[in-house]
């Protein structure tokens, strides 16, 4: 960590020098911030977005310092411990987690099709959680590497996140809302009520798993998901969660095998197809996670228009009604990405991942 915290004050150094010497900054800030402005503006919610060019340290942000829900964005960071515990001898990629009843989530995607009672190992189960964005295996390695290890790694690592807490804990939270035995549902009950469509028929599921009447109706669900965000667990400034994804770009804390698989994973997400990813060329390489909850929509990762040059993005949004308004509004940051960096030379410093 010594020489990934020298890398970021070098970085800032640099930065901080070009400015007190005159030199002008490199023109892609200004083309991503009237593109961005203007897409705020046409957008019915929020945005938060953090956009660093790792090789120069020049930044952008947009409201960037607000803390934002990350909903399955937080899998970044329980993937970093997991890989961390690896480096460290404490488990190894073929360790064996068996997946129980009790394991069972709602979000499950691969591991809809896995009968309990089956071994899976742990590459098997960051594949599930970083590519497919599965709920149920990312809890198993929350399970095995203990959620209090991830707030600590993001701890020495100056990462200043609200405290994260399992997917189940998250979803426990937000029914205890309306009514404390909420945070007694069973993994199955909360399984099938993530299986609803609408806050309104989850709300009348929910009343009817705990026997309240009348039905809850779905604006207070809504009101029970605003009050758990407030709260700011599982959430982040996107600055910090910028601060993240550098380390990582710069294979800070992990050995060289576990930073390319992390990155490899990244490039191979297959959810958020139409947000940022829509907006970039071909060409691009965008090694990045989502998350999704009720009006709350992210899109992080680390994206590269040329070749060797890493670009930090953390953008999340909130307040929307739909979902698609949200993608609408990142593949417009995609795009705003695109024509910022297209050919913008790169003007001081360098960048060089770790051998």
């Amino acid at each position: 960590m010594r020489g990934g915290i020298g890398s970021r004050w070098l970085s800032l150094l640099v930065t901080l020098l070009g400015t007190l010497a005159g030199a002008a900054p490199s023109p892609w800030r200004a083309v991503l911030s009237e593109d961005v402005e203007a897409a705020a503006r046409d957008f019915d919610g929020a945005l938060a977005l953090y956009v660093r060019d790792v090789s120069t340290g020049e930044e952008y942000a947009h409201d960037a310092s607000t803390p934002m829900y990350l909903s399955s964005a937080i899998k970044v960071a329980v993937m970093v411990e997991v890989l961390r515990q690896v480096d460290a001898g404490m488990l190894t990629l073929d360790t064996p987690l068996i997946f129980e009843p009790e394991d069972i989530r709602d979000g499950m995607h691969p591991m809809a099709n896995v009968p309990p009672g089956t071994p899976l190992t742990v590459a098997t189960l960051l594949e599930y959680m970083m590519v497919h964005s599965d709920n149920a295996a990312a809890d198993l390695l929350i399970k095995q590497v203990g959620i209090d290890n991830v707030n600590a790694g993001l701890e020495r690592r100056g990462v200043h996140f609200g405290p994260l807490v399992s997917l189940l804990e998250d979803r426990h939270h937000v029914y205890a809302k309306l009514d404390p035995k909420g945070a007694e549902l069973t993994p199955q009950q909360v399984h099938e009520l993530g299986r609803k469509s609408t806050p309104a028929t989850r709300a009348r599921a929910l009343s009817e798993v705990l026997g309240h009447t009348p039905a809850w109706t779905g604006g207070e669900l809504e009101s029970a998901f605003d009050a758990w965000y407030a709260e700011g667990t599982n959430s982040a400034p996107m600055r910090e969660m910028g601060r993240l994804l550098e380390q990582l770009a710069r294979c800070e804390g992990l050995s060289s095998a576990s930073c390319e698989r992390a990155k490899t994973l990244m490039r191979s997400c297959h959810t958020g197809q139409a947000r940022i990813r829509a907006g970039l060329p071909g060409t691009a390489r965008w090694a990045h996670k989502t998350g999704t909850q009720h009006r709350r929509a992210c899109d992080v990762g680390i994206l590269e228009l040329q070749p060797g040059r890493p670009i930090i993005v953390a953008a999340c949004t909130r307040g929307f009604r739909r979902v698609a308004e949200a993608e609408l509004l990142l593949a417009r940051i995609g795009r705003a990405l695109t024509r910022a960096f297209t050919n913008t030379p790169v003007t001081t410093g360098g960048y060089s991942a770790p051998p």
